[in-house]
């Protein structure tokens, strides 16, 4: 499986800053994963998208990207990137067609009438004719992931995709994401705060917490270091022995580790972090 792009002990301060945004990251995307950023405000998730897309400079040693996604200059070709961090613009006399018939003119798009009605009608847009100054904010909002995907790139970079919208909202996105993921052969990196939505949306996570990765695996990998034992209690004695202590007779007679929710991983990393960065 091919490496779409490696951070490296990627380190990085914002100008007129004392501390560092990035402190060493280490991270990687396999082509065709869809990787979930997560991380308090502040952690470092959208300063590592800033980079990735070429927006903020970095030691050409810290980052590597595949060929196939790279532009001549080295740095990733935002013509095969769907993106959507900072809010654009609006534009707000124009219609939600000529918006993204405007983005799509930057790319190569064939069929765009055909590709914005597809991504109007999955979305559950207005008639694409209404103006975008006449948007809710959530339908502005799914006006900028369609406009993410008018020119069916083969990565896509998303930050907080689905914060301004409701759940009916959330599930057609992460349902129109995942058909562009099995049409288009799609690789995904985004950020979110939801985190029962990315347990079932991405195939691997990364937990930032002050710039630094905290952990980082495969979805599928999810593990605590927390056991179920079950136990066989002596006759005549109640669980309520358990508050002195482990009774002398009970029978451990199996343990269970089971596999552990995201938001229990994450809540447990974050916590033993914010101990450690305490002390």
């Amino acid at each position: 499986m091919q490496t779409v792009f490696q951070f490296s002990g990627l380190s990085y301060t914002y100008p007129k800053s004392n501390s560092l945004a990035l402190d060493g990251v280490n991270l990687s995307l396999e082509s065709g994963d869809s990787l979930a950023l997560l991380g308090p405000n502040g952690a470092g998730k959208t300063t590592l998208l800033r980079i990735l897309c070429g927006r903020l400079a970095v030691n050409s040693n810290a980052l590597s990207i595949a060929e196939e996604f790279k532009n001549p200059e080295g740095t990733l070709d935002l013509s095969k990137c769907g993106i959507l961090l900072e809010n654009p613009g609006t534009y707000p006399r124009l219609s939600i067609a000529e918006y993204l018939k405007f983005f799509a003119s930057f790319y190569d798009v064939k069929d765009v009438d055909l590709q914005i009605e597809k991504l109007a009608k999955r979305l559950e847009l207005p008639d694409v004719s209404t103006a975008m100054g006449a948007l809710s904010q959530g339908t502005r909002q799914k006006v900028q992931i369609a406009r993410a995907l008018v020119h069916r790139p083969r990565l896509l970079l998303l930050d907080e995709p689905v914060a301004n919208l409701d759940p009916g909202a959330r599930e057609a996105v992460w349902e129109l994401l995942a058909d562009w993921k099995k049409e288009d052969g799609g690789t995904l990196l985004v950020s979110s705060h939801i985190l029962s939505e990315m347990e079932q949306v991405a195939t691997s996570y990364a937990i930032l917490y002050k710039g630094k990765i905290l952990r980082s695996e495969k979805m599928s990998e999810l593990r605590t270091d927390e056991f179920i034992l079950h136990v066989q209690l002596p006759e005549g004695v109640s669980p309520e022995a358990f508050k002195n202590g482990f009774p002398a007779d009970a029978k451990i007679t199996h343990v269970e580790s089971g596999k552990a929710s995201l938001e229990s991983v994450y809540r447990g990393a974050i916590q033993a972090a914010e101990g450690d960065f305490g002390k």
